[in-house]
């Protein structure tokens, strides 16, 4: 029983048959097969309740009811056409801008610069917008998607949130800085036990307390007292620590032999217990080209990393 009703996307079928004048010639516009062409057809002449076209082996011809339903069909036609150009204006410009998310501790990490920059000269017509912040807000916005990507710190190989996808970027290494007349300074390489009973000077953890915590998890047991810097900055930090005379650590991607630094004594920690891992994280469902340029930046400083780490010693 017909409906009188019909949808729209029949009727594009329908006037690329009219205009065509042919189910062949429709099926060649539409990039379909034939059959399916005709099987629209039907379709909306049984929706509509009245024939449309008139078909013999040698041609097809409107019904006056199909001459009086076309100029309406070329309307939707006229429109789908719009909408697509406008749908894909929209989709050029939404890949023109990359808003990424940032932990304020990953400010000035070399591998930070180095994936937006390489993404910066492969495809300067983007944007590139860095938006800072704590942790805590950074992954907020872009489980929101009011960013596309983030630079977060995150410990060890653990899975990222459901709906979330990960590539390592770089380790930081902890190694410990004393002053010269400090007992720490003589090592060579220093046992972590060798902390027991320290103070630490340490970043205030506002940008990232869990990813803090979970680093320095190694140190418990060991009575470790931390004293937080005024500031996140690394080296604000090594500054407040030479004022107050205390040991803190210095981050580094690959471990240092003991070694004098800038009015500290610079020494390894043995067994590199204390690092820190950079990632960029992205939802895992995306559409936008502009997310997977990136992503492919990420990646590739990704597996430098991995032929880093298992570069012989």
């Amino acid at each position: 029983m017909a409906t009188h009703t019909f949808d729209v996307r029949l009727a594009l079928c329908f006037a690329a048959v009219a205009q065509e004048r042919s189910f062949t010639g429709a099926a060649r516009r539409l990039g379909v097969a034939q059959p399916w062409v005709s099987e629209q057809l039907r379709k909306l002449e049984d929706q509509l309740g009245y024939r449309l076209l008139d078909r013999t082996s040698r041609k097809v011809e409107l019904t006056p009811e199909g001459a009086a339903f076309l100029p309406y069909a070329l309307g939707i036609e006229r429109a789908n056409d719009t909408a697509q150009l406008f749908a894909a204006e929209t989709r050029k410009r939404a890949d023109q801008v990359l808003k990424i998310g940032a932990v304020d501790f990953s400010a000035g990490l070399n591998e930070r610069l180095t994936v937006v920059e390489s993404f910066v000269a492969r495809h300067p017509e983007v944007d590139a917008q860095i938006h800072g912040g704590v942790a805590t807000d950074v992954l907020a916005r872009l489980k929101r998607g009011d960013v596309d990507v983030a630079f977060l710190h995150r410990r060890g190989a653990g899975a990222p949130a459901e709906g979330l996808e990960s590539v390592s970027i770089s380790h930081r290494y902890a190694h410990i800085l004393a002053p010269p007349d400090d007992p720490l300074a003589a090592y060579e390489v220093a046992p972590l036990s060798a902390l027991r009973g320290r103070t630490i000077a340490v970043s205030p953890g506002r940008s990232d307390p869990v990813a803090l915590a979970l680093t320095f998890a190694p140190l418990e047991g060991l009575d470790v007292t931390f004293v937080a810097a005024p500031e996140p900055d690394r080296n604000a930090i090594e500054r407040f620590a030479k004022v107050r005379r205390l040991v803190c650590f210095h981050w580094e991607p690959n471990l240092l032999s003991r070694r004098e630094m800038d009015g500290f004594i610079c020494v390894p920690i043995e067994d590199a217990p204390l690092v820190t891992e950079l990632t960029v994280v992205r939802r895992a469902q995306r559409e936008r080209g502009v997310i997977e340029w990136f992503w492919a930046v990420a990646q590739e400083q990704g597996a430098r990393l991995g032929e880093r780490l298992t570069e012989p010693a």
